[in-house]
């Protein structure tokens, strides 16, 4: 007889946003019990921290040097550098060792989870039934299947932690968040880079917050290429040579880094005995993450979710509340591009909204306006929000350092559906969500009032 395991949340897949999910739930009472076969932590820990990790290290390391003043600019000691990002790792590691999680009594089930039917998962010989289901599987990375791959071998991201020095020259193919970020990093570590895309340079994002950021790394020296149809690959002079239909000259480079959009892992899952809807995109879900049956929820790479991995784990952890029964906010959750300067966004664009709505409005401000940026010398940057006709808030983004700290203000404004006037704030110290004030002191119902008033953060006015 098969044993039957009953709990109130079952995840498959027990990497960052799973266990992510796992802990949020464990922690407000739900009994938890995670399906994964491989290691915990998966490519969260193999491949995405990692790349984080080094990515972020190498572009601070890169600021601090250009900020130098006097003499000639230190080097990067890149050996330091990854024996730095290597020791902060281990942190990382602990998160996902057996004790912390039995402790919190999440049970772990070792094998693929596939259902058997809308409510059931079989998995490691065991039955598992479950009030909701959370899909975490991730995804892989796509095959490039370009001609002549087979000849040549790619850097990896798995490997950026193994390399001894950064390459001279590298060729990244995919102008994706992670494509944009790898490229600055690299860039900062002294190597020539040229970055690909085979279509649009992010489509989906909104081409104002984009371009600020387009501008700086063209500045530091990268060669971007947008609808560059690939003609082939093959090794040449000990590195790789990357040919590009209708133009003569070939690109030439010591390494090459495939890092397209990548594939979610849904086959094998037993979806259509859930009824649960998927295409090549990844399974299909509301805004909410709730799949086509109510019992089950996808989140991350498996949903076909942000770029940012960040939001996946915000994500993972606000449905995983949800579902234990914690009536917290489902605010929209932030896509942000890790690049330098950030860029963050939240809820529509100008051209998701303009689509939806007959009439808009657009509001903006520079951070370069607020007493905080004048006093850092860093005056780049702007917060742009998106209304409706009646200046309820629909969407926001911000480009400039500190983005991602700043977003949370309007994921709170989008999910209590305030208006752009009521984001009137007036901190007590310089800081840089002064430029938020700024903005909604531009919108039709704040123009003429006194700037000072009482300070507060976040006012709903009735």
């Amino acid at each position: 007889m098969t044993d039957v395991l009953q709990c109130d949340l079952c995840i498959l897949g027990g990497g960052g946003a799973g266990l992510a999910a796992a802990r949020a739930a464990a922690r407000l009472g739900a009994n938890v019990v995670v399906v994964e076969k491989r290691a915990l932590g998966g490519t969260y820990l193999t491949r995405t921290i990692p790349v984080q990790a080094f990515c972020s290290a190498a572009i601070r390391a890169g600021a601090a040097r250009n900020a130098h003043v006097g003499g000639a600019a230190p080097k990067i000691d890149f050996v330091r550098l990854r024996a730095d990002v290597l020791a902060a790792m281990k942190d990382f590691a602990g998160d996902y060792a057996p004790g912390p999680l039995a402790a919190l009594k999440i049970e772990i089930v070792r094998g693929l989870g596939s259902f058997s039917r809308s409510t059931r998962v079989e998995a490691g010989g065991r039955s598992i039934e479950a009030k909701h289901f959370i899909l975490a599987t991730g995804s892989m990375p796509a095959p490039a299947a370009l001609p002549g791959q087979e000849l040549i071998r790619p850097l990896l991201l798995e490997d950026l932690l193994t390399i001894d020095r950064p390459p001279e020259s590298l060729i990244i193919v995919g102008a994706t968040f992670q494509g944009l970020v790898l490229a600055q990093a690299f860039l900062r570590l002294g190597t020539q880079v040229t970055l690909l895309e085979q279509g649009a340079i992010l489509p989906n994002e909104d081409a104002e917050l984009l371009a600020p950021v387009l501008t700086q790394l063209a500045r530091e020296g990268l060669r971007l290429f947008s609808h560059a149809e690939i003609g082939g690959l093959e090794p040449a002079g000990g590195g790789v040579r990357l040919h590009i239909k209708g133009q003569a000259s070939p690109f030439d480079a010591a390494q090459i880094i495939f890092a397209g959009p990548p594939l979610p892992l849904v086959e094998g899952l037993g979806l259509k005995n859930a009824q649960v809807t998927y295409a090549n995109s990844g399974i299909l879900t509301d805004a909410q993450g709730r799949t086509s049956n109510r019992h089950i929820y996808a989140i991350g790479d498996a949903a076909g979710g942000s770029e940012s991995s960040l939001s996946a784990l915000g994500q993972a952890e606000r449905v995983a509340r949800h579902l234990a029964g914690h009536s917290g906010s489902m605010a929209p959750i932030a896509r942000i591009l890790e690049t330098d300067p950030e860029m963050a966004t939240v809820g529509l664009s100008e051209a998701a909204a303009r689509e939806k709505y007959r009439s808009i409005g657009i509001l903006r401000a520079t951070l370069g306006e607020t007493t905080r940026a004048r006093l850092s010398g860093r005056l780049d940057g702007h917060v742009k929000i998106v209304t409706n006709a009646a200046g309820t808030i629909l969407g926001a983004g911000l480009v400039g350092p500190s983005a991602r700290e700043l977003i949370g203000i309007f994921s709170v404004a989008i999910d209590r559906r305030m208006k752009a006037a009521d984001l009137d704030v007036v901190a007590n110290a310089p800081t840089l969500a002064q430029a938020a004030s700024n903005a909604a002191l531009a919108s039709p119902s704040q123009v003429g009032k006194a700037l000072y008033r009482r300070p507060f953060w976040l006012r709903r006015t009735n």
